[in-house]
């Protein structure tokens, strides 16, 4: 049975199907479940959010409403008094009335312009006359509530409540303030059995970043508020929570919830203390798509890897090794591997037996035409030889002295052919030839044809390699103008020189000698103009350009040329 099964799998393709369709089919279930896992986690961190702002009003419910509560009777009370032109006795039965109805506050009175208070709850009179914040009370006439860390009435921490009063005509006439003891609506430490989060920080701020309430007031603001948050820009991030970043104590959320128009809750909660099983539950939600993509993934690996990777893996190393080693290597057990892969290799050594036997018919190819080129230039050296020696006979038979000039220019034309075909004909069989080779041949041929003796031309040649197409007309235009020199007699030694370098892809030859008629500047036309034309036609087929320069009587023709391009 296990014979037959294994036969079934080596017989089919089913190691990658079965992978790729286990994956396939899983892929969408396992994007599912994450994403509903996700979505689901994100639900709880926006309710979460969502229920920190309820309960954070709801840990300081109570000295929020006692505020509230000052802040109504501070606006009942001026306007009770504004009313009277004056307040006079009754003044000190409300405000005692008032601080009867209100056992947190330590203070309620009236204090009038002139700062004198004498209207007061407890009986006592006071001169807030030079105090810096009822300064502020009287520029600026609007409710207020303050945060005095040393009250000057009752010498201990306060929140004022005030609100300025108005007599009949519209004038402030003076301030009704109630202060409330700070430790009697400090807020108290908040616990929930049921919720996961814990405030770790409650404050109660102004709209302008004053602190008024604390849960923990020995602590400054700045150190248990993150640098982000602006204080005086509470209103922005008014009604919505975010998540803190980890401080490395765990998840914090930053809750900042609007009490009223000028007075905001900040509070910062903590995640409680879970335990390991509660650590683990958070996890829970992926664990069935992570569970469920292993087994899947270990199941289509096994059968890959077991029915296709090792076989293809042998036929990838064999294949490499040919590309580099041009060597064959045996791939064992490939009797079982599927139909495909068998295939696959069949065609792969039908392949590499017809770029073997291609191979070795190009090698055939090159070497017969490296052969019939050897003897194309061979041929044609020999032409141009058998032509230069007619155009000698010629010569010889003429009297005229100007067809004579014509025919030796011709005869070194011709030499100068018949010397670079021979030079490419010794160097044939290469992708590129040596071009100082084949400069060097020229100049040595045209020294027999004029006679000029030894030491007469200076040649200091670069080894530089070049395309074969490029020989020709550099070897015509050196034959040009070293053919120009030697046509003078008497040259001493080193008179001629013929200099090739190449700097930066740029090639420069360059040819100095006597000045002669040919290279002076007003030679333009005529026969004796005709090396310049010359010249510049065959520089022009090496894409570069002719220049003459004359210094000390001595005449110097530069031919410069870009290197082209795969040399």
């Amino acid at each position: 049975m296990i014979g037959r099964l294994r036969s079934r799998l080596s017989a089919s393709s089913l190691g990658v199907r079965l992978g790729s369709t286990l994956m396939l089919a899983l892929m969408p279930l396992g994007v599912l479940s994450v994403v509903q896992t996700r979505d689901a986690l994100g639900q709880v961190d926006a309710t979460t959010l969502a229920g920190v702002g309820g309960a954070a009003l709801q840990a300081v419910r109570s000295q929020i409403d006692v505020i509230k509560e000052a802040q109504i009777s501070v606006r009942v009370l001026a306007s009770v008094l504004s009313s009277a032109p004056s307040p006079g006795p009754d003044c000190v039965e409300r405000v005692t009335a008032l601080a009867r109805e209100l056992p947190q506050a330590t203070l309620v009175a009236y204090i009038p312009l002139s700062g004198l208070m004498t209207c007061s709850s407890n009986g006592r009179v006071y001169d807030f006359k030079d105090e810096p914040r009822f300064q502020t009370l009287i520029e600026k006439p609007q409710p207020r509530v303050t945060y005095n860390p040393h009250g000057p009435v009752s010498g201990t921490a306060v929140i004022g409540v005030s609100h300025p009063v108005f007599d009949q005509s519209g004038v402030q006439s003076g301030v009704v303030a109630i202060s409330l003891s700070y430790t009697s609506i400090a807020p108290n430490e908040y616990s929930d059995s049921l919720t996961l989060w814990r405030p770790d920080y409650l404050a109660t701020f102004l709209s302008d970043g004053t602190l008024l309430l604390s849960s923990d007031p020995d602590a400054p603001p700045d150190r248990m508020i993150p640098v982000s948050v602006d204080l005086m820009d509470l209103s922005r991030i008014a009604n919505h929570p975010t998540y803190l970043d980890d401080d490395g104590s765990g998840r914090r959320i930053l809750s900042v919830v609007s009490v009223t128009d000028d007075l905001y809750l900040l509070s910062i909660w903590r995640r409680n203390a879970m335990s390991y099983l509660q650590q683990a539950s958070a996890f829970t939600p992926y664990l069935l798509p992570v569970l469920t993509w292993i087994a899947a993934l270990a199941v289509a690996g096994f059968a890959s890897s077991r029915l296709v990777v090792r076989h293809v893996r042998a036929l990838a190393r064999t294949m490499g090794s040919y590309v580099s080693t041009r060597q064959r290597l045996m791939i064992p057990e490939l009797s079982g591997a599927p139909t495909e892969i068998r295939r696959l290799h069949a065609a792969y050594e039908g392949l590499i037996r017809t770029i073997e036997q291609e191979e070795a018919d190009l090698q055939n190819l090159l070497v017969d035409k490296d052969l019939l080129i050897r003897e194309v230039n061979h041929r044609s050296g020999n032409s141009l030889q058998i032509i230069a020696s007619i155009m000698r006979m010629y010569r010889r038979e003429a009297s005229d002295p100007k067809l004579r000039a014509v025919l030796d220019g011709l005869i070194n034309r011709v030499i100068a052919l018949s010397s670079t075909h021979t030079s490419l004909y010794t160097l044939s069989g290469q992708r590129d030839v040596a071009i100082d080779v084949v400069l060097l041949n020229v100049v040595k041929r045209l020294k027999e044809i004029h006679g000029v003796a030894l030491g007469v031309a200076t040649k200091r040649l670069q080894p530089i390699r070049m395309e074969a197409q490029a020989a020709v007309p550099l070897a015509l235009a050196l034959a040009e103008a070293v053919g120009c020199y030697f046509s003078l007699p008497g040259l001493g030694r080193d008179a001629v020189t013929v200099d090739l370098t190449e700097s930066d892809s740029i090639i420069r030859l360059r040819i100095g000698g006597p000045v002669v008629p040919q290279f002076r500047p007003e030679t333009t036309d005529g026969l004796l103009a005709l090396p310049q034309r010359m010249m510049r036609q065959f520089a022009a087929q090496l894409f570069g350009t002719v220049s003459i320069h004359i210094d000390d009587g001595r005449a110097t023709v530069e031919l410069v040329f870009p290197r082209p391009k795969g040399t």
